[in-house]
């Protein structure tokens, strides 16, 4: 299911992915923010694939590794964000070569409370935390013959639809009001695009 290799090669979609992304990102984020959010996340993902020979059979040890890549790459709220998650997701896989369905619900319910500790926000302010609760409220109907690949992508369609016509309602953006809604959250669109890498 989720072991080393497989780590190796999702973070080395990623990083194609988010090459081909870089400036839609970039402008998504420019309208309500620092327009920077390509930039932090194909420096965190270079960072990644750049130490993957690092990568070992403990998941600990690679998540954490991720987290380090992304301190290391990034100053901004969102690759903070990223960071913490990774680090928290890796505590909760000392010592594990793999991971079944019921540990990846634990990720990503892992990544959940931490962007809502950190990041101070809930779901329904129209954030990345949105689109994860999509995904984990999918991962945990479905039980038997789970595409992974389709059910991130269409998870993270759900949210971005689900949230058309509201208002951002969390960070910067807030200072926008109603222009809001006509907008993607960024970080939901950059899930979205970069769930086709999977």
């Amino acid at each position: 299911m989720l072991n080393k290799q497989v780590m190796i090669n999702v973070f080395s979609n990623l990083l194609n992915q988010s090459k081909k992304s870089y400036d839609e990102f970039n402008a998504a984020d420019g309208k309500i923010g620092d327009g920077d959010l390509g930039i932090t996340i194909l420096n965190g993902l270079e960072e990644i694939n750049n130490n993957i020979e690092k990568f070992t059979d403990d998941l600990s040890i690679n998540f954490m590794l991720c987290s380090q890549a992304f301190v290391k790459k990034s100053g901004s709220s969102f690759g903070t964000l990223i960071a913490f998650s990774f680090m928290n997701i890796s505590k909760n896989l000392k010592g594990k070569n793999t991971c079944d369905h019921e540990d990846i619900i634990t990720m990503i319910d892992t990544a959940m409370n931490t962007i809502q500790e950190r990041g101070k926000t809930k779901v329904g302010d129209k954030t990345i935390l949105d689109t994860l609760d999509f995904i984990l409220r999918n991962l945990k109907a479905i039980k038997d013959n789970i595409n992974y690949p389709e059910l991130f992508k269409l998870s993270t369609k759900e949210a971005m639809d689900a949230f058309k016509g509201k208002k951002i309602l969390i960070g910067r953006a807030r200072m926008f009001e109603d222009k809001t809604k006509d907008l993607d959250d960024p970080g939901m669109l950059a899930l979205h695009k970069l769930s086709e890498a999977f």
